[in-house]
């Protein structure tokens, strides 16, 4: 558990608890309507791994994204990434670029995606168990609901994310953003959480 000064105060649900949230959190409010509406093809999403491995495998890894909007207002911003590489240098296969993308009904157990980018993606109540989201881009994500116990979420940035009520158990948090996200209900037990960021972030219900 993070030491107390270094929590944010938790607060307590509410009959209305999700119109709550919306209001007092910060949120980007066009992210959600930009998601796909029809869910990622699922060989669609084996190419896209594949095309990744090829990435990491050649040295794509290891560098850092810079988040930008369009605006600063939130009504009208849109918030995208920028992929700051480790290493200057061609790479083979392609980054994953699954912002926007809608990712229902996919395997994602066990699926290995660091540092793609899942900007604004969404993927409720999904099985992400034993997945290596190392160093990803998920700011303005929904995963609620979603299981990631045993997953590599170490450097990942979910910030406004909402992840209500997701299963973190013996997830490795460490160095992982989530200023401004939805944790409430959320069940961190057994997790890494090492340098892990909490600001403003809504932890009414959190099992540490």
């Amino acid at each position: 558990m993070p030491p107390e000064d270094e929590r944010p105060s938790q607060n307590e649900p509410s009959g209305e608890q999700g119109t709550r949230r919306r209001k007092t959190l910060a949120r980007f409010e066009m992210m959600p309507g930009l998601v796909e509406q029809d869910p990622l093809d699922p060989k669609a999403f084996a190419d896209i791994v594949a095309g990744h491995r090829e990435f990491i495998a050649s040295g794509g890894g290891g560098g850092y994204w810079e988040t930008l909007t369009s605006s600063s207002e939130r009504k009208i911003g849109v918030v995208f990434g920028v992929y700051r590489p480790a290493h200057q240098g061609q790479t083979d296969g392609e980054q994953a670029k699954l912002s926007h993308k809608r990712l229902d009904g996919l395997d994602l157990r066990k699926v290995e995606l660091p540092y793609a980018d899942l900007c604004g993606a969404s993927g409720r109540t999904q099985d992400l168990s034993d997945a290596n989201l190392a160093g990803c881009l998920a700011t303005d994500s929904d995963f609620s609901g979603s299981n990631f116990e045993n997953a590599d979420l170490s450097g990942a940035d979910f910030s406004r994310a909402d992840l209500a009520g997701c299963n973190f158990r013996n997830a490795d948090l460490s160095r992982t953003d989530f200023e401004n996200a939805d944790l409430s209900g959320a069940d961190l037990r057994g997790a890494k959480i090492d340098a892990t960021r909490f600001p403003g972030a809504e932890l009414g219900g959190v099992l540490f």
